[in-house]
């Protein structure tokens, strides 16, 4: 083997290292020396990640070689004599030589196939030509079992559901993980051994609407969503696959947050509503109008197959009339908007929490009634900043009891642990000493002075006293955390919306907080307190349904 098709092996597997290791992305060795335009694809579609330690492999890679020059007319696949096969198996020759084992590249790093260690091989030429002889004549693997299909929202799809297939997948006792690369950077398969039978998942994250698309025309089993589920979806689907609308088919995940980020230096601190419609649809063009410098605003906007898109857009600009400017930049990847705005002082852009990163994040608030809220993750768990979202996973009524345990799974303790490593809000309780604003009642005041307020909030279902699917799942989570901690003292603080006149809304305020005591009370768990404090402290506009939706809830805190 001459010194460049040595250097060009060792630029490949550093290229498989980096790709790996950062990103959770599989190249295949042989088809990366085998195919000319997957091996394009890979190179272009990693570019895109602004990585400079990929970048100056890449540029590497991309050099013409004349010692490399019999790569692009390769001989038929078959052929045992090709380079390609040759430099595919001198890969796996040394590691296995070198290593003396072999290591799956999948995202768990730790998991790994022993083989035998004391068998010595002379590193020459001869050798590895013997042993991709080995590996060209072997018998061919099981054929790997298709498990479950799920596709959906790119937001969940990029982080979240790997690492919780993953924790899934290790509790049911699997191993060897393997995640292969699609033909398109958002298609992966992960691929595994359980009871020593080889498996595979597929996940597909093209946004939130393919997800619900999908299950529809029998393309997949799970859908991702970094939005609720539409009337039209449930009508579509109720016949064949049940009511997505309920419970047992609507898991919610985590939650997140839109953040509205800029450029580290902008000098822009917050920002209504209305003034990012007027930014996002192009109504207002430069950042003086906003009190910045005298520049053009760029936007850069998720594309419309996107569920942050969607929730951006009905949250923003359909609440107050607008449509995106044509002049916005769209992208389907979270990960590349965020590091376009990073490098660009004049931009603009929204994103889930999770994808900041380099950039500023600015405070919302939904008008003159509300106070700017910055997007935290206690913010975004109480659901009180204006721009949060719930991140879910629907179920098919007839889905086999497989795919049910992982979604059972994911809105566990420990799938809400895995949630919040991943960087998304995580929906088991943690406690935060909160300050009382000072338009706040005396009592609330009081409350809030002695006690600590949890990061759950109960809401309701729209012109009903019961709780939403959240509030349910909930309420088995403020159960637990009472068990392990009997001695806190529950209050429960009620608000409204500020339909109807005052006496009305301090009724419908204290019985929602009643309701809430009532299931805990048939519980076995005392309430110390019930208050209900009408229209006052909004945490968003009353004049949408979406906001007076938000301030209709129960706040719980202890003593």
């Amino acid at each position: 083997m001459n010194p460049h098709q040595q250097s060009f092996i060792e630029q490949l597997k550093q290229l498989q290292s980096v790709a790996q290791n950062k990103y959770g992305i599989e190249i295949a060795t042989e088809k990366f020396i085998n195919d000319d335009n997957y091996r394009d694809l890979v190179l272009s579609e990693l570019g895109l990640l602004g990585d400079s330690e990929l970048n100056s492999v890449i540029e590497a890679l991309k050099k013409p070689n004349p010692e490399i020059a019999p790569l692009p007319e390769r001989p038929a696949q078959g052929s045992k004599n090709s380079l390609a096969l040759m430099l595919a198996a001198t890969s796996v020759a040394i590691a296995l030589v070198v290593a003396g084992y072999l290591v799956f590249t999948g995202q768990s790093s730790d998991v790994q196939q022993p083989v035998e260690k004391d068998v010595k091989i002379p590193v020459t030429e001869q050798a590895i030509t013997a042993q991709a002889k080995t590996v060209v004549t072997s018998p061919k693997e099981p054929q790997a079992q298709l498990a479950f299909r799920i596709h959906g929202s790119n937001t969940i799809g990029e982080k979240l559901a790997p690492a919780l297939l993953e924790g899934y997948l290790r509790e049911q006792g699997a191993e060897d993980f393997q995640w292969q690369q699609g033909n398109v950077v958002v298609e992966r398969e992960l691929h595994y051994q359980l009871n020593d039978k080889p498996y595979y998942i597929e996940l597909h994250a093209h946004g939130s609407s393919t997800g619900f698309a999908d299950i529809l025309s029998a393309n997949a089993d799970v859908a991702m969503a970094s939005r609720k589920v539409k009337e039209k979806e449930v009508t579509n689907l109720k016949p064949q696959f049940g009511d997505f609308s309920q419970v047992g088919n609507e898991h919610i995940i985590g939650l997140d947050g839109l953040a509205v980020i800029v450029n580290q230096n902008n000098p822009i601190s917050h920002l209504t509503t209305q003034q990012l419609a007027d930014v996002f649809s192009g109504k207002i063009s430069n950042w003086r109008d906003l009190g910045g410098s005298s520049a053009p605003i760029n936007i850069y906007a998720r594309d419309a197959k996107s569920g942050t898109w969607d929730t951006f857009k009905n949250l923003v600009l359909k609440k107050h009339n607008a449509s995106l400017s044509d002049a916005a930049q769209r992208f389907e990847s979270s990960s590349e908007l965020s590091q376009l705005v990073s490098q660009d002082e004049f931009g603009i852009g929204f994103i889930g929490l999770n994808y900041i990163v380099h950039n500023k994040a600015i405070a919302v608030s939904e008008g003159q009634q509300t106070a700017p809220i910055y997007p935290t993750r206690f913010t975004i768990g109480t659901e009180d900043y204006a721009l949060s979202r719930r991140l879910y996973l629907y179920t098919p009524t007839t889905a086999d009891m497989f795919v049910k345990n992982f979604a059972h799974y994911a809105i566990s303790f420990s799938g809400q642990e895995i949630v919040a490593d991943t960087g998304l809000i995580s929906q088991n309780i943690h406690v935060e000493q909160v300050k009382a604003p000072n338009t706040a009642p005396a009592l609330y005041k009081q409350y809030a002075d002695q006690g600590e307020r949890l990061s759950l909030t109960f809401r309701f279902q729209y012109g009903s006293g019961q709780l939403d699917n959240k509030g349910k799942r909930d309420l088995q989570r403020l159960l637990a955390y009472l068990e392990e901690y009997p001695q806190k003292r529950v209050v429960l603080m009620g608000f409204s919306d500020n339909s109807g006149d005052n006496n009305k809304n301090q009724s419908l305020s204290t019985q929602r907080a009643l309701s809430v005591a009532t299931e805990l009370n048939a519980r076995g768990i005392p309430v110390f307190d019930t208050q209900g404090f009408g229209e006052v402290l909004p945490v968003a506009n009353n004049d949408s349904e979406q906001g007076r939706e938000r301030n209709r809830r129960v706040e719980v805190w202890v003593l």
